[in-house]
């Protein structure tokens, strides 16, 4: 990682910089005298809160960002007889093999990076088996590993050892150790359909794609025109090898498959075809009739549960607030919370749950892990119908979270144009009247912030450290149906970011936020909003921190990877790079146009191996805000992409932005944590 903090100097800052050096060259001395180098809050609401004995502790950075003594995610084999989860193993990412029954360890892997959206991993159909996906550089070049779970030497078979592509999973077979996969190997543009053999470790080449190739299902998804936006036809295959045409869908329709049952002749997606908000519908593969199994009035259906290989969902989730789930088999309904009641009366989970649902089941539906979430709480139960046990697989902290983490809460206002706006709040414990606040912006901006339960992460961490955190899903973000989204489509600089100043406005109103503190921070296009936030000014924003935050939108979609094709929304949302008219108003709502209006001190963070946003948005603010002696603090990762995904630089960048809000809002910094004298690749840049 690299960290240049030009400008950015004070009496906290350097006491911190002094304990940092001091604990890299001093080991073990540096961890005795930790627990001296926390600084107290200078805001006066914390104060107070803290004199009267209202705060709770400041707990180590690494539990929120960096735990490594966290074990969940898991899942069952397919006959049951086996769990797969993710720990740690040694000081980085693991698998973890045990015995269904007992619990008792089989094997223990070392796995490494997984990248931005934390990989994937599933077991074979032969319950033997496990493939796994990893990022190792962050730039998004996914490479697929199968383990072999009775393998003693503890080594994956790389799947796909295939320099600068791109491989994921699509399927599986339903009763052996082949997988069906693609890949842009052979062109970048376009992915191809492999199929593997676990057990003989082979590759074969199914098909190739074209360039209107746009996916495989049991078929293909091929689009029928030469541009990008053009419709798409749904295909399958018939018995003499021609095709057939199940459905066409719209280049801006939604059409995602969840299960495609040839037995039965059905098929379960999620689509908004003809529709505002996403729905849950079954298909009839003969004819293409729907039936809508599952829709909400405010929200997109998120999910459908699934139980064992085949069938039709039992349940589907929605969240409009907290997380709901409608269930369509009553009988597994009624059991589910059945499990759950168990699970409450045996001490296994602490409180009645907001959210009971399957995470994992067998193909014979005996043995089932059911994840309770509440508040506080997130328990996955591995529930053995057969044996009538119930047990808690994963890491289960004892009352922290209970005594001094801050639940999420849900609300909505009304903006200056009349759309209705949704967000989360999480307000510190123990403060009463206005905080310090932190505006946590989402990226995307075609995605939405999601309830979770108080438990320990980044979130939590500023709560801990006396932050209020406003999160808000402006127009233009998903999951309130397309009208909401394409909402915010040519305005992303403008009315999109009313949304979010009228959010803290909200805020302010409600006796949450203290005006004169309020703090920015957001990654991808929530770090492109933190600037153009200090660029509008409609608070007196007191600092912010951009992650991998675009500056220059002309310049970030020329360059979005091939493979991504699909260049008919961003063109829809932001404009076309190539009509000198709209290049020069997409430039106009880039920061890049209106560095010289930002006032408020800024932490810039970065990932060198970023296909998303170029590094040179980052260095492009950095270097104009310093030519005009603007204090910046500049942090690049060599190693990392367009997240920050490693614990250990996870641990470095959040020890920078905890001291960043210290100064500038007035909560507490948990100073020296041990962690941090682990070696990282941070970097501090100066231009």
């Amino acid at each position: 990682m690299s960290v240049d903090r030009a400008g950015s100097s004070g009496p906290r800052r350097a006491a911190v910089r002094f304990v940092r050096t001091a604990a890299l060259v001093g080991g073990l001395v540096a961890a005795l005298a930790s627990s001296g180098c926390a600084t107290p809050p200078s805001h006066p609401a914390l104060i107070r809160a803290q004199a009267e004995g209202e705060r709770p502790p400041l707990f180590p950075m690494r539990r929120f960002v960096a735990n490594i003594d966290a074990v969940g995610g898991f899942a069952l084999s397919p006959d049951g007889s086996r769990l797969m989860n993710a720990e740690t193993v040694g000081l980085d990412t693991g698998l973890a093999i045990r015995d269904a029954a007992t619990g008792a360890p089989i094997a223990r892997y070392p796995i490494g990076n997984q990248g931005r959206a934390g990989g994937t991993r599933q077991w074979l159909a032969d319950s033997r088996h496990v493939v796994f996906s990893l990022d190792p550089r962050g730039d998004e070049n996914i490479q697929l590993f199968v383990q072999d779970s009775a393998d003693p030497t503890l080594r994956p078979w790389a799947l796909t050892p295939w320099p600068g592509a791109r491989s994921s999973v699509v399927g599986r077979s339903p009763g052996d150790a082949r997988l069906r996969f693609v890949s842009n190997r052979r062109d970048p543009a376009v992915f191809d359909l492999y199929e593997a053999d676990a057990a003989t470790r082979t590759v074969v080449e199914l098909a190739r794609a074209d360039a209107n190739t746009r996916g495989w299902l049991l078929g293909r998804v091929r689009r029928l025109g030469e541009q990008d936006g053009a419709d798409v036809a749904i295909e399958f295959v018939r018995p003499d090898g021609s095709w057939r045409t199940l459905y066409t869908v719209g280049g801006f329709d939604t059409w995602s498959v969840l299960r495609l049952d040839a037995d039965s002749g059905r098929g379960w997606v999620l689509t908004n075809v003809g529709r505002d908000r996403t729905e849950l519908v079954e298909i009839e593969l003969a004819t293409g009739r729907e039936t809508v199994l599952g829709r909400h009035d405010t929200v997109d259906v998120d999910a459908a549960v699934f139980a064992g290989r085949s069938g039709p969902p039992i349940a589907y989730q929605v969240e409009a607030g907290l997380p709901r789930l409608h269930m369509l088999d009553a009988t597994t309904g009624t059991a589910l919370a059945a499990v759950a009641q168990r699970a409450l009366e045996a001490g296994l989970i602490d409180e009645a749950p907001v959210l009971v649902r399957p995470q994992s089941v067998d193909d014979d539906r005996r043995r089932w892990i059911i994840r309770a979430v509440g508040r506080f709480d997130q328990a996955e139960l591995l529930w053995d119908c057969d044996a009538g046990t119930l047990r808690r697989l994963d890491t289960h902290d004892p009352d922290d979270a209970a005594r001094w983490l801050s639940p999420h809460e849900p609300f909505v206002f009304r903006a200056s144009d009349g759309r209705t706006i949704h967000g989360l709040l999480t307000r510190p414990r123990g403060v009463s009247g206005p905080a310090p606040l932190v505006v946590s912006i989402h990226g995307g901006p075609w995605a939405r912030d999601h309830w979770e339960p108080a438990r320990f992460g980044p979130r939590q961490l500023l709560a801990n450290r006396g932050y209020a955190v406003l999160q808000v899903d402006y127009r233009g973000s998903s999951g309130y149906g397309r009208d909401h989204l394409w909402a915010g489509a040519r305005v992303y600089g403008e009315r999109l970011q009313d949304d979010i100043a009228e959010a803290v406005e909200w805020a302010v109103q409600s006796g949450v936020a203290d005006r004169d503190r309020i703090g920015l921070l957001g990654a991808s296009f929530g770090g492109y909003s933190v600037l153009m936030q200090l660029i509008r000014r409609p608070h007196a924003y007191r600092c912010g921190v951009a992650i991998v935050g675009v500056a220059d939108w002309p310049r970030t979609i020329e360059n979005w990877p091939r493979y991504w094709g699909q260049r008919h929304w961003p063109e829809r949302f932001y404009g076309r790079p190539e009509d000198p008219v709209e290049r020069a108003e997409m430039l106009r709502q880039s920061p890049v146009s209106a560095l010289d209006k930002i006032e408020a001190p800024l932490l810039v963070i970065h990932g060198s191996n970023d296909i998303r946003v170029m590094l040179q948005d980052s260095t492009d603010v950095v270097r104009s805000l310093r030519a005009r002696g603007h204090p910046v603090s500049f942090l690049t990762f060599p190693d990392e992409g367009h997240s920050i995904s490693k614990w250990r630089n996870r641990l470095a960048m959040w020890r920078e932005i905890e001291d960043s809000f210290a100064d500038c809002l007035g909560g507490a910094s948990g100073g020296l944590d041990l962690f941090e004298a682990m070696p990282t690749r941070m970097r501090r840049d100066t231009y």
